[in-house]
């Protein structure tokens, strides 16, 4: 069974909360009524936050660590349709609609979530407009980081997509840069749309782009090689 332990909020998870913009954008008042009084709670891998169809009780904030966000289809197949990090909220989309969570979500790394009770986010909506418009703005910036996504998974191939999943690990533009694979394969591969065995074909395709992978820290001789790749029409290879 997974444990969950609730840790004390101190001045640097406040701060941290504050940036996030569902929060960022109300009064400091709503905000401290939100957060004070309860502390993150830090959840082991294998944690289930939501589950797809059922009423949403919280609304996450993701502190540390990493959530996946999946479906599960009328054969029994999983598929992965998002995953959530630090500054990501989980759940937000359940509080609106009559149908429960869209999907289900589980910790795949050790996470520390911030949660906020829906009934009581939900009463500040009724008498704070600000909240309700907070959390339509923060659902439409899914929305765009979706249609983004979507937009690659159609129009890139396989070595392509895994490219630019790399590309969006690097803090850099131009260079060499080693970097840890935030979360295991097998996540990574679904959230790109392929196989684990297509993921790792992929990978290894890239050595002949200046990329080399050993377990889960890939090394990239130039970054900015890496980004005419992703970028360059290419052909559908799943």
């Amino acid at each position: 069974m997974a444990v969950e332990k609730t840790v004390p909020l101190d001045a640097q998870d406040r701060d941290f909360l504050k940036s996030i913009p569902l929060l960022a954008r109300l009064p400091g008042g709503v905000t401290s009524r939100l957060i004070e009084g309860h502390g993150p709670v830090v959840m082991e891998r294998g944690t289930i936050l939501c589950t797809q169809g059922q009423p949403a009780h919280f609304l996450h904030i993701i502190m540390r660590g990493w959530v996946k966000l999946y479906r599960i289809g009328d054969v029994g197949v999983e598929a992965v349709v998002g995953v959530a990090g630090p500054g990501d909220m989980v759940g937000d989309a359940g509080l609106l609609l009559p149908l429960g969570h869209p999907a289900s979500a589980e910790a795949i790394s050790p996470v520390r979530v911030f949660s906020i009770d829906a009934n009581a986010l939900n009463a500040i909506m009724h008498r704070e407009p600000s909240v309700a418009l907070g959390l339509a703005a923060a659902l439409a910036q899914q929305v765009h980081d979706l249609t983004t996504h979507l937009e690659v998974m159609k129009l890139l191939d396989a070595q392509q997509r895994t490219a630019h999943f790399l590309l969006g690990l690097c803090p850099v533009e131009t260079g060499a840069h080693s970097l840890t694979l935030p979360y295991e394969k097998a996540v990574i591969a679904g959230w790109l749309g392929m196989k684990p065995a297509s993921f790792s074909r992929a990978l290894f395709r890239l050595r002949r782009h200046g990329v080399t992978v050993d377990r889960d820290v890939v090394s990239i001789t130039e970054v900015q090689r890496l980004a005419h790749l992703a970028s360059a029409p290419g052909e559908r290879d799943f």
